[in-house]
């Protein structure tokens, strides 16, 4: 083996008396994960994409990630950053693209999830996701766990540390905030 082939192997490659713990897992969690990267990136085939990476990686670390405490907390960090590693790419390769449509279609006072769902390709949704994490992380999440990833409240209550009860009533807050941040503000003299 040359010194530049020793030096791409960043670590060893999981044994095949692995290969079945790691099926298991990987079709067990990969439809969650996919899901996860779908409503981070909008689009099913860059998702695809970043996911199969990081199964990659997770492979090649097997063995260690099965060995800790939490393998799905690291599976889900290493999805997580592979995400941001192809937004950086994207970003220095692409520029910034901006997404905006007229959005008044789609609000209206009521604003139920539907509408919020519609709305996930949109910059204005974007960028009140990331007001309500800042003012609100804990409503923020429970909001990304619960209509991005599909979960329900028992579960987000277990993944947060809090009680079901907790998650609903921040859930609900959630969509209040959102709506307030979505609907368009009204000018001097409009009634």
């Amino acid at each position: 083996m040359s010194e530049a082939d020793a030096y791409d192997q960043e670590g060893p490659v999981a044994q095949p008396t692995h290969d079945a713990s790691f099926d298991r897992f990987f079709r067990q969690h990969k439809d969650n994960l996919l899901r996860y990267l779908v409503a981070r990136t909008r689009n099913l085939f860059d998702a695809d994409e970043i996911l199969m990476t990081a199964a990659i990686r997770i492979y090649q670390r097997w063995a260690y990630i099965e060995a800790s405490a939490d393998p799905l907390g690291l599976v889900r960090k290493i999805v997580h950053d592979y995400w941001v590693d192809h937004y950086r790419h994207q970003a220095r390769h692409a520029g910034r693209e901006i997404l905006a449509d007229d959005l008044q279609p789609f609000i209206s006072d009521g604003g139920t999830v539907d509408e919020l769902l519609k709305l996930r390709g949109y910059e204005e949704l974007d960028q009140a996701m990331a007001t309500l994490e800042r003012t609100a992380p804990t409503q923020a999440r429970c909001i990304r766990l619960h209509y991005l990833e599909d979960l329900p409240p028992a579960e987000i209550a277990e993944r947060t540390g809090s009680t079901p009860a907790a998650v609903r009533t921040n859930l609900s807050k959630g969509r209040q905030h959102l709506r307030r941040l979505l609907r368009p503000t009204r000018k001097e003299g409009d009634r």
